[in-house]
């Protein structure tokens, strides 16, 4: 069996041992009857002295918040995009195991040369990676587009394209989500937020205080698979973006490597049709990572969790957060940060998520590097308001 299969077959047994909550469901009855699908991605570790496989972290889903949804607490996901959630649940992982994970050298703690990291995802990456097999998939459908259900919001580059829209602008910018009777939201595609994990890591900015950047070795990709579009969006991008630029030490325009899998997901759209059942789009996601007993993975309905009874206003309960929401992540990390920086801990006891951020210097100057290219001077970033929280909750 091939690596990309193993990888996949890794991902997919994981997802296969967790409960039933959250997952695709048949909804109606009858003739009206439909299955929910989804997508799948998960993060997978690779002992390259071992050949082992580990799965550490996956995710469901396939639905975003349009930005009237928006908590400004940080309480709640913007993205529940599979790939989305899966690096989220990665960097949970990661935070919960950075000690006995990463090492220090020269003030910085690097990942193990032995272990490789790899991203699976049951279909291509929503954005610019899928436009060439979408637009070979709806060649033969109406080129007419549906009517957007509100105008574009004003604070919109009017460069950035719809997913589903302009399929002949290959490289672009896209919000998600594609489909142009839908309301936008603020989140860029997965092919954009991959091709940023390549260029910056998929470590983020908090992390990235205490560590070198960490780059995906490879992709593997399932359905609407086409090499050459992945790589441009995934890979390409990035090195044209970053080509000649004076980068921060360790940071790079990584070039992972691209493979198919044949490895069935059998909760997929392309799986069940054909099956010659109806479908419709799962409502729920799913979110797990390496120590959290399946069981009680969690179930995520509109970025919330599944089934709880949200205030009306304010920031939610702490029982309430997902575990890979914004603030949650914020607590994890200065839970972590405490014992290994207890100095600068102390200097961000009481600062916001936003300014905690920014003191991630050699990230933010990498990431300015990044957007002030051409191919990413359009990309919109989380306005302010929604990510001016403590780690408490309160507005500052």
């Amino acid at each position: 069996m091939s690596l990309a299969d193993r990888i996949a077959q890794s991902v997919i047994k994981k997802y296969n041992e967790l409960p039933k909550r959250g997952k695709p469901t048949v909804k109606g009855k009858g003739a009206q009857t439909k299955e929910e699908w989804t997508v799948l991605a998960g993060f997978v570790l690779e002992n390259t002295q071992t050949s082992q496989l580990e799965c550490v972290s996956l995710g469901t889903g396939l639905k975003c918040q349009h930005r009237e949804q928006l908590s400004p607490y940080g309480d709640s996901l913007h993205d529940s995009h599979a790939e989305v959630i899966a690096r989220r649940a990665l960097l949970v992982y990661l935070i919960d195991h950075f000690q006995d994970i990463f090492t220090k050298q020269d003030a910085r703690y690097v990942f193990p040369r032995h272990l490789q990291l790899h991203l699976y995802t049951s279909r291509c990456p929503c954005g610019d990676a899928s436009i060439e097999p979408l637009d070979d998939k709806l060649s033969d459908s109406t080129s007419e587009q549906p009517k957007a259900k509100r105008q574009r919001i004003s604070q919109d580059p009017l460069s950035i394209v719809r997913g589903h829209q302009d399929f002949d602008s290959l490289g672009s910018l896209r919000l998600k989500p594609g489909r142009a009777d839908s309301i936008p939201t603020l989140s860029m595609s997965c092919s954009d937020k991959i091709a940023k994990w390549n260029a910056l890591g998929v470590q983020g900015s908090l992390l990235a205080m205490l560590m070198a950047p960490l780059y995906i070795s490879s992709i593997v990709v399932g359905d609407l698979y086409n090499h050459k579009s992945i790589d441009r969006a995934i890979n390409q991008r990035g090195v044209s973006a970053l080509a000649g630029k004076d980068l921060p030490r360790h940071y790079q325009a990584n070039i992972c490597s691209i493979s198919h899998t044949t490895v069935e997901f059998k909760k997929s759209q392309v799986y069940l049709k054909a099956k010659g059942v109806d479908v419709i789009t799962a409502d729920a996601s799913i979110c797990w990572y390496h120590g959290l007993p399946p069981q009680k993975s969690v179930a995520l309905v509109n970025g919330s969790k599944q089934g709880a009874k949200l205030a009306l206003s304010g920031c939610q309960p702490h029982k309430l957060w997902p575990s890979i929401c914004k603030i949650s992540l914020l607590n994890r990390f200065l839970s972590v940060y405490e014992k290994l920086e207890p100095q600068g801990y102390l200097e961000f006891q009481q600062h916001i998520y936003k300014s905690i951020k920014q003191q991630s210097t050699e990230y933010q100057q990498a990431k300015r590097q990044l957007l002030e290219s051409s191919l990413f001077k359009d990309w919109v970033q989380c306005p302010a308001m929604y990510e001016s929280f403590d780690r408490n909750g309160s507005i500052n």
